[in-house]
């Protein structure tokens, strides 16, 4: 099982949107399934007439088995007569590389500020609102990593703290210097305000809608959500001001 804050919610979500449903198709159905979206990742064990595969769609890993008449596939778990999940096991062993990589491919394709040395060797991505008080108290204490150079704090920019929020990210993102004016409204300690934009053009609302989009998929409700991997490379995440910065920086 897929044990950090972020994966239980991919997998929580999953277990409302596959439902293990069976489909009647007349197409190739492996062929259909890729068209729509579906990544097929390892050709697994699977009951008599049926051909069993991991992969993933949208993130949310599954097994898949279709029939070898073509005419019904399976999307759900598979259980042996000793009630042991056998999905679970073949996500674990095929499908968490794959699903990880693409979480961390989303982070980078979102709208960030970086803070901190472009070869830091530890990046740690940040959703984080203008009027969090809490994404500022994190931000003061990722101060020495930061500036010693071993990490780089890269803050996806979201609005959900006020309803000014959105407007004031925009300001800061449309700086032709958006990590110095950051960096800067920090230095202040909330005793500068950042003023709203008042006709946020159609791209960066896009930018901002989709970063929030983001925050919600991966189940964080409140800022600063941090997200960042282990030494195994495996993705952790907490919300809020975190207790252990250690487990999160080193």
């Amino acid at each position: 099982m897929l044990k950090t804050t972020l994966h239980r919610a991919l997998l929580a979500t999953l277990g409302l949107s596959l439902s293990g449903s069976i489909f009647a198709n007349a197409d190739t159905i492996k062929q259909n399934l890729q068209q729509q979206g579906y990544s097929f990742v390892k050709q697994i064990d699977a009951p008599e007439g049926l051909i069993g595969w991991t992969g993933h769609k949208d993130e949310y890993p599954s097994t898949v088995f279709i029939s070898k008449d073509q005419k019904y596939y399976i999307v759900g778990d598979l259980f042996d007569a000793n009630n042991k999940n056998l999905t679970e096991q073949a996500i674990e062993t095929h499908v968490k590389g794959a699903v990880l990589e693409q979480i961390w491919k989303s982070l980078e394709q979102a709208t960030w500020i970086q803070d901190g040395q472009a070869n830091a060797p530890k990046i740690i991505y940040v959703f984080s609102d203008v009027n969090c008080p809490y994404c500022y108290t994190f931000w003061k204490q990722a101060r020495p990593w930061v500036d010693s150079g071993k990490v780089q704090l890269r803050h996806i920019m979201v609005g959900v703290i006020r309803p000014s929020s959105k407007a004031q990210a925009a300001t800061i993102l449309n700086t032709p210097d958006r990590a110095e004016v950051f960096k800067q409204y920090n230095l202040a300690g909330g005793k500068s305000k950042v003023k709203e934009m008042a006709n946020i053009p159609k791209a960066l609302e896009a930018q901002l809608d989709h970063n929030a989009e983001l925050m919600d998929k991966y189940g964080f409700y409140a800022t600063p959500a941090i997200v960042w991997q282990n030494a195994k490379g495996e993705i952790e995440s907490q919300q809020g001001a975190p207790k252990d910065l250690k487990k999160i920086f080193d």
